[in-house]
């Protein structure tokens, strides 16, 4: 069986990259033919490409649908190949969002063999945008393996601290979280802020975001790291108290899982998130972290509190956590995949 998987930034450390790679370890792991094109940027000569190697292929796999779901709808056209769409998060909804684009979209939904959204929340906002097409769920995996000391028993830093890890951006909320720390430190007065993460996807945010910081007189207990390496990322991940990201919806930029949770609870961390989008699939609601409402400081602080001022609760969560993610490993993601791959085919 030859799987022709169209991609795009697999190289990036962003969600959607990681996502990929652990995706493509994972089909490869399973025993399946793959050919993987991965998208230059140059959309006609992509299309061509794609219709080539779609010609020998048994499915396309398209991660996404802008621009991978036009093309892969293109080339099954074309040729005999099952069509399987899997929907991460902004690139499958946004083009539903747009004039130009929307008409193309549904088409390329409907004709799709399969669909398979990497959360829940995506899931339903497809159904929702695109009447009658059906979409399944297979959660994004990790390789645990790639966590060094991620089964060892946690051992805190004497000062806790709380670390968010992603682009500094608008829609991952490091304002929020920033305001919610400043008021949880008012009852855990010696809490830290670790932001891990680029600080030039939205450089007027991120100064905005310094800027609070001072504004509410916190700059010293926080700090701003970008470029880190994986060694030190997961050297952050195995010492902090409390992971966190108060992401929210602007537009069609979402949160289509946060493959970041999914991390570290690899490292046994209870998290806060927020309720609203794929966070929703990634942290357990009471079980191994706490989400509340987005574009709230109030509640946000008011979880942290209570995670980290109760000793026996963060411990359960971080448990949790740790067991959550082992349910996402490799192994699972190929058996997932397997069964997709052998429906589609009828085998």
């Amino acid at each position: 069986m030859k799987i022709l998987l169209l991609v795009r930034d697999r190289q990036s450390k962003a969600g959607s990259g990681r996502n990929a790679a652990n995706m493509i370890q994972a089909i490869a792991n399973a025993g399946f033919e793959l050919d993987i094109l991965d998208y230059d940027g140059h959309f006609f000569s992509y299309v061509l490409r794609t219709c080539r190697a779609a010609a020998k292929a048994d499915i396309v796999q398209a991660v996404d649908m802008n621009p991978l779901g036009f093309v892969g709808y293109v080339a099954t056209r074309l040729t005999h190949a099952k069509f399987l769409i899997v929907a991460q998060a902004g690139y499958a909804l946004a083009p539903l969002e747009h004039r130009k684009t929307k008409i193309l979209s549904k088409l390329a939904y409907r004709a799709a063999d399969r669909i398979v959204a990497g959360s829940s929340f995506v899931a339903k906002e497809i159904e929702r945008r695109v009447p009658g097409v059906h979409v399944e769920v297979i959660d994004p995996g990790i390789d645990m393996a790639k966590f060094r000391g991620a089964g060892a028993p946690r051992i805190l830093d004497a000062v806790p601290f709380m670390v968010s890890v992603g682009a500094v951006k608008a829609r991952k909320g490091h304002d929020v979280s920033m305001r919610a720390f400043a008021l949880a430190k008012k009852t855990i007065p010696n809490l830290r802020y670790i932001i891990i993460g680029s600080q030039t996807d939205e450089p007027r945010f991120f100064a905005s975001v310094r800027s609070l910081a001072q504004e509410l007189d916190v700059e010293g207990d926080v700090d701003f790291l970008a470029g880190v390496s994986d060694e030190v990322l997961n050297d952050f991940y195995s010492r902090a108290s409390l992971f966190i990201l108060a992401s929210s919806n602007i537009g069609s930029h979402i949160e289509g899982f946060g493959m970041v949770f999914l991390e570290a609870a690899a490292y046994g961390l209870p998290s806060v998130g927020t309720l609203g989008n794929g966070i929703e699939g990634a942290v357990e609601d009471g079980r191994t972290g706490i989400l509340v409402s987005q574009n709230n400081p109030e509640a946000t602080a008011q979880a942290i509190v209570k995670i980290l001022g109760d000793r026996e609760l963060a411990r359960k969560m971080g448990e949790n956590a740790r067991e959550f993610a082992r349910e996402h490993d490799i192994p699972h993601l190929e058996q997932l995949y397997s069964e997709l791959y052998r429906g589609m085919l009828g085998r």
